[in-house]
């Protein structure tokens, strides 16, 4: 789970050292992919807006290099663990010139648990990347067509807005997949 990020920091360094401007990711796709659809889009427009949405239409993700500085992706599990955090309760002000209060004595009680609330399967989670250590977009495609199965379509991704439920985020994690989410 924690090598996705150093593995796409390197491939940002690297990309800066080489004095490139932008970094593209397709996944599944190698370098003559790449260059095979960078000349068909470069034959339609030399303007960078558009270039990039010829690229996006084909698949990729192309970002400036000064985009990629402000984006962090997270594996979905951190970025529920941080939004799951409550801030602590601020200390009360103390009155000036008042003695300042005494601790109550420790109750000797211990506190249940909080009861586990199970997430709704059905529920959608964004998810910006997938990730699997040698596997490309077929087992991707292959491990969802096998999750989806069991599941059913109404668990099938929205690849528009770029969503899955709960249930097959934790059907393909099961399968050894980190999906990542921008934070």
């Amino acid at each position: 789970m924690r090598l996705t990020r150093p593995l796409f920091l390197s491939a940002l360094t690297l990309g800066l050292l080489a004095g490139c401007t932008s970094v593209s990711f397709k996944q599944g796709a190698g370098g003559a992919d790449y260059r095979r659809d960078e000349r068909a889009c470069m034959g339609t427009t030399t303007e960078r807006t558009a270039f990039i949405q010829c690229m996006e239409a084909k698949g990729w993700w192309t970002r400036s290099t000064e985009e990629l500085s402000q984006i962090t992706l997270v594996s979905v599990e951190e970025s529920e663990a941080a939004a799951e955090v409550q801030p602590a309760p601020a200390a009360e002000a103390a009155t000036p010139g008042a003695e300042p209060a005494r601790p109550a004595p420790a109750a000797r009680t211990t506190a249940a648990p909080a009861p586990v609330v199970p997430k709704d399967p059905l529920a959608r989670l964004r998810i910006a990347m997938w990730s699997k250590m040698g596997a490309g977009a077929n087992e991707l495609i292959a491990d969802q067509t096998q999750c989806l199965s069991t599941l059913g379509e109404a668990h099938a991704p929205d690849t528009t807005a770029g969503t899955v439920t709960r249930g097959l985020y934790e059907c393909l994690r099961k399968q050894g997949w980190t999906g990542l989410t921008l934070r």
